[in-house]
């Protein structure tokens, strides 16, 4: 929730579509949150996050940053540098492991793994979760990113 405050009080600032040097020297010299190297990988989660489109040099929010609720006195600390999603796998372990243990779905996986052998994991528990009735729709196109990226 960190990041997407942080995108919504620039685009706040600056308006609707800015430049890339608008948003890092916004981050870096206008608040002095972040140095111009934290402010290009802060534009780089958010892109990642899919709360920013970059276009050429052009940044361009995927919210509308008036819906986010950005505290008067809001500063972000570094913090921000510690969120972590989980991968992809950890995604469909954990949801495996509401109906088995998660020791039997990693066996259920390894199985699988040297059955099809598939190398790549996220592929192999995927397929493993659709086949146990999980819904995993929501990770293909992730995976797919992930495996052709």
């Amino acid at each position: 929730m960190t990041l997407k405050r942080v995108v919504s009080y620039v685009f706040r600032k600056k308006g609707g579509v800015i430049s890339i040097s608008e948003f890092v020297f916004a981050l870096s010299l206008d608040l002095k949150w972040f140095s111009p190297d934290q402010a290009e990988s802060v534009l780089k989660s958010a892109e990642k996050k899919e709360l920013v489109k970059i276009t050429d040099d052009l940044v361009e929010p995927l919210f509308d940053p008036g819906s986010v609720e950005v505290p008067i006195d809001f500063r972000p600390d570094q913090s921000i540098f510690e969120e972590k999603t989980m991968s992809i796998f950890d995604q469909v372990v954990e949801r495996l492991s509401a109906v088995k243990s998660r020791q039997e779905v990693i066996r259920m996986i390894n199985e699988e793994q040297e059955d099809l052998c598939i190398v790549e994991p996220d592929a192999v528990a995927l397929l493993v979760a659709r086949k146990s009735g999980i819904d995993v729709a929501d990770l293909i196109d992730e995976a797919y990113r992930h495996l052709t990226g």
